[in-house]
This record gives structure tokens, C-alpha cells and sequence, in this order.
């Protein structure tokens, strides 16, 4: 299969750029046609084969986004009690909370990942997308139409409660996913307060440790749920 792979978190910190990371290998290691697509605030980060990197960083003239990379991490500046945006925008690929950043800097960051996004179907014309978290990438995905997954691991979901501008996104990504794994309780507890079971399609995917998850064969599920989506889809492989 054609799978594109895409991460809001760098491929060598937060969880779901790890799994990004390790699903990305073993399945390219099957014979699949894998390609990644992960913003990232390491302007020194070394090129990997079929990885897009979408750089976030205030201070790195190449960068496309001139602030720190958006993140979920509750440790990351968020808005001041006045209303401001401390540590929006703040220098260097320091992380920013999402909440954090204003209007106009959201906006550039959802354009930058659209056409990132779109040059990735383009090019690659993937069978599937797997989009990691329920969030602005899932949302893009829609809005290209082609077929696409969720990794649900909950920490976006307080990002959302924290800041309204994303709940659209959020549960518009949800409603037309082929599938939504949860992967962990509080991600299923959050998927079913969002949309429900999606008559079936949230689907529970516990994860093996992070120290385990480039060892073992964890991902070999995915394939055959991918093409469960496509064909849901299309009524068959595209290939066949």
C-alpha cells in the first residue's frame, strides 16, 4: 500500500511522533510505500528518506513558520490571564501550547500544512492517510477527500477544551474518519464524548511501552484496517 503518515509532534519526542516514527519503519520494512509528514522546530534535525518536515522555528530564516512548534505539552507557554499570548512566537524552536497561538499565526500554520499536505498527494498519491491525534491534520485530510485514520491519545482533546477555535476541526475530522484508534482509556472516554462509536469505527489499539514500540510487530494490524477503509471507500483497492 501508499500510506502517508503525518505527525503534529517530531518524530524523536511525544508519543505520537514516536509512533509515527516506529509505524513508519515497520511498515515500510513490509514493503509498503511509506512517507511521513512531521512538523518539527530542529532546524539541525538530519533528512531521513521519504520524511517531510515542516519546519516551526522564530529565529531559522528557511523556516515557512516563524514561531516555536505548536504542541500539546500542558508544560508549554500558554495564554496570559490578560488576554496575551505569552510565549507565542517566543525565540527559537522553543514549543508553544496551541492555545497560544493567536489568530493570525494559526491560520499561517493550517496554510503551511495544507499545501504540504496537498504536495504529499500529489506526489505520492497515497492509498490511506494515518493522521496522528484528532486534530488539524485529520481535517485536512478531509477537506483533500481522500481516505484517512486517527490516532487518538486524549492530550489533544484537553488542547481543545482549552481553546474553542479547534473544536470544529476536531469533531468534523472525527465524524468522517474511517477509523479512530483509541489508545488508551482516557482517548476512548474522549472519542465517545466527542461523536460516540461512529457505529463501529472508533476502535481500541493499546499501544506496547514507548522503549518497545521499534521492537515487536505491533503495526501489523494496520494493513489490513487500512485497506478495510479503502475499500469501505471505494467499494475496492484503487490497485485492484
Amino acid at each position: 500500500m501508499r500510506i502517508l503518515i503525518t505527525s503534529h509532534e517530531p518524530l524523536d519526542a511525544g508519543i505520537s511522533g514516536r509512533v509515527a516514527h516506529a509505524s513508519a519503519y515497520g511498515l515500510a520494512g513490509a514493503g509498503h510505500d511509506v512517507r511521513v509528514l512531521v512538523v518539527d522546530g530542529d532546524s539541525t534535525a538530519e533528512h531521513e528518506p521519504n520524511v517531510r518536515r515542516v519546519l516551526c522555528h522564530a529565529a531559522d530564516q528557511r523556516a515557512p513558520l516563524r514561531f516555536g512548534p505548536p504542541t500539546f505539552d500542558l508544560r508549554a507557554p500558554v495564554p496570559s490571564p490578560a488576554g496575551g499570548t505569552a510565549g507565542a512566537g517566543s525565540g527559537g524552536g522553543g514549543a508553544t501550547h496551541f492555545s497560544a497561538l493567536t489568530d493570525r499565526q494559526l491560520t499561517e500554520y493550517r496554510d503551511v500544512l495544507r499545501e504540504e499536505f496537498d504536495r504529499q498527494i500529489d506526489l505520492h498519491d497515497p492509498s490511506i492517510v494515518h493522521c496522528q491525534h484528532v486534530w488539524l491534520f485529520g481535517h485536512l485530510a478531509l477537506e483533500a477527500g481522500v481516505p484517512y485514520v486517527l490516532s487518538a491519545y486524549g492530550e489533544e482533546f484537553a488542547a481543545g477544551r482549552a481553546d474553542a477555535r479547534y473544536r470544529r476541526f476536531m469533531l468534523e475530522a472525527a465524524e468522517n474518519a474511517g477509523r479512530i484508534l483509541t489508545h488508551d482509556a482516557a482517548a476512548a472516554e474522549a472519542v465517545a464524548g466527542l461523536v460516540g462509536d461512529l457505529e463501529g469505527r472508533v476502535v481500541p489499539f493499546p499501544l506496547p511501552a514507548t522503549a518497545a514500540l521499534h521492537s515487536g510487530r505491533w503495526w501489523d494490524q494496520l494493513p489490513l484496517l487500512y485497506r478495510k477503509v479503502v475499500v469501505e471507500r471505494f467499494g475496492r483497492m484503487p490497485e485492484e
